[in-house]
């Protein structure tokens, strides 16, 4: 018996179904839910039931018992050239492959991964810096406004390297819109360079990874001595020297979930001008080394309740200034995904699922030696993800095997549910072999089509609580 192409959700006031070729969300009555929930385990056929509401989304196009996608092949593959040659928005420099700190998960220590390059005394030289800059001018001329990163190692190691390159880059882009941002661990900064970063305007990123009791466990100098201390006396000198400029300091927190997630949570709950910080907090990344991620139950329930109070905000039954800093971004992520998916089109004959970027283009990483990569996240040791260099400018070929990597897992793409909300890029598929692997890939699909599961259920919940309390909510 064919089964019907969708998912099944119900909430306790109601039952959904999400059809995935018209990737719309709709209500059905218990009766159709209870019929589909059988048809879906292989006890019934779609096609023979007499119930009405099942004959009526039939006739209306729903439940199909196929995927739409006859072919898999990004959108944007014959525009590369386009896109690449004239649209590029930001370059990432890495100015230096040395740092001054030995972070225990660092995917660079000696120690951590297996398929990434470690710490090294490669730097980058002026003439590469120059050329790096050169190629954005050249590759931009269609992007209204551009931006250049610096990037290490530690970045900051090569403070007189970022003065040059932002003077010949202002000369360089004058009249067009140039911003610079720069993320640091926030050992090495002076009055100096805060004066310059004031004067540029440079949006600085200071790695934070919570108080001192959980920063110190991973964030260690060469010694073994913790940097906690050291990063927040150079944040209160920025809000002494710049109190403007210290409001608008981004925080880069790397979470292990290990630990619990209230006392992570801390360094944003102890201090409300803290907590008025954007964060970019992520997991530690462990795509690039044998282990997983291990999530403690302190962890993972506190995060939750945490992210439930997030949700209450939105419905104003929580202070909105009491939400967590590590978790605003994921709440307003909803917000957009809830607009995103009101629009969100079908699934198209010739498709892709909707993860890659386009290499390159958002931004491009510009490594110590001058090779070009889709951003600053995946691997410089390897060579499927090496898209060329400032001397041999793009590889488009390789470029175009990156944006279409659904192509290695076709049919099993074409059948999954998740197709219209997968997030993997090709990075899920480098496991260091030279190749990219389609056996690496699939062994993500089951976290996306969780998360995808997650996801809908709380654009479903928001729908209702939408139409049910539409006067007591702020979205």
């Amino acid at each position: 018996m064919e089964k019907p192409f969708i998912q099944l959700f119900k909430t306790p006031r109601s039952q959904y179904i999400f059809d995935v070729n018209s990737n719309k969300i709709l209500p059905v009555s218990e009766d159709v839910f209870t019929f589909l929930y059988r048809c879906m385990n292989g006890e019934a056929d779609v096609r023979s039931s007499n119930l009405a509401e099942i004959q009526n989304l039939i006739q209306e196009g729903y439940l199909g018992t196929e995927s739409a996608v006859k072919e898999i092949q990004h959108p944007y593959t014959q525009r590369l050239e386009y896109f690449l040659g004239r649209k590029i928005r930001k370059i990432t420099l890495q100015l230096t492959q040395s740092c001054n700190l030995r972070c225990k998960y660092c995917i660079y220590s000696e120690n951590s991964s297996i398929h990434q390059r470690t710490h090294s005394s490669k730097r980058m030289d002026w003439e590469t810096v120059k050329k790096g800059i050169d190629f954005l001018w050249e590759h931009s001329i269609d992007s209204p406004k551009v931006n250049i990163g610096f990037y290490g190692g530690e970045p900051l190691l090569e403070y007189p390297l970022i003065k040059q390159a932002v003077a010949y880059a202002k000369e360089l882009f004058d009249g067009k819109k140039l911003t610079f941002a720069i993320t640091t661990n926030g050992t090495l900064l002076t009055d100096e360079i805060i004066d310059f970063f004031v004067q540029e305007n440079i949006f600085l990123v200071i790695s934070l990874d919570g108080p001192k009791e959980i920063h110190d466990k991973s964030r260690v100098f060469a010694t073994g001595e913790g940097s906690f201390d050291t990063v927040i006396k150079n944040v209160e000198r920025i809000k002494e020297r710049a109190p403007g400029y210290a409001k608008q300091i981004g925080y880069s927190m790397v979470m292990d979930p290990s630990n619990d997630y209230d006392c992570i949570n801390e360094i944003t709950v102890s201090s409300s001008d803290m907590n008025e910080h954007t964060f970019l907090a992520s997991i530690v990344d462990r795509d690039y080394d044998e282990e997983e991620a291990i999530y403690s139950e302190e962890y993972s329930w506190k995060y939750q309740y945490q992210r439930f109070l997030g949700l209450l905000s939105l419905f104003n039954r929580y202070p909105e200034d009491k939400v967590s800093a590590i978790l605003r971004r994921s709440i307003n992520r909803l917000l957009h995904d809830v607009r995103r998916n009101q629009s969100a089109a079908p699934l198209r004959m010739i498709d892709a699922p909707s993860g890659p970027c386009v290499p390159g283009q958002m931004r491009l990483f510009i490594n110590a030696e001058g090779n070009l990569f889709p951003c600053e996240r995946v691997s410089e040791s390897s060579g499927v993800m090496c898209i060329g260099s400032l001397e041999t400018g793009f590889d488009f070929k390789k470029i175009s095997n990156l944006l279409n990597i659904g192509e290695i897992t076709e049919d099993s793409c074409k059948r999954c549910w998740s197709f219209r909300h997968c997030s993997l890029c090709a990075k899920k598929a480098d496991d260091g072999s030279g190749e990219l692997s389609a056996r690496f890939k699939l062994t993500h699909c089951r976290a996306v089509q969780s998360d995808t599961y997650f996801k809908l259920r709380q654009l479903i919940l928001l729908d209702e609580i939408s139409l049910y309390y539409a006067d007591q909510i702020r979205i």
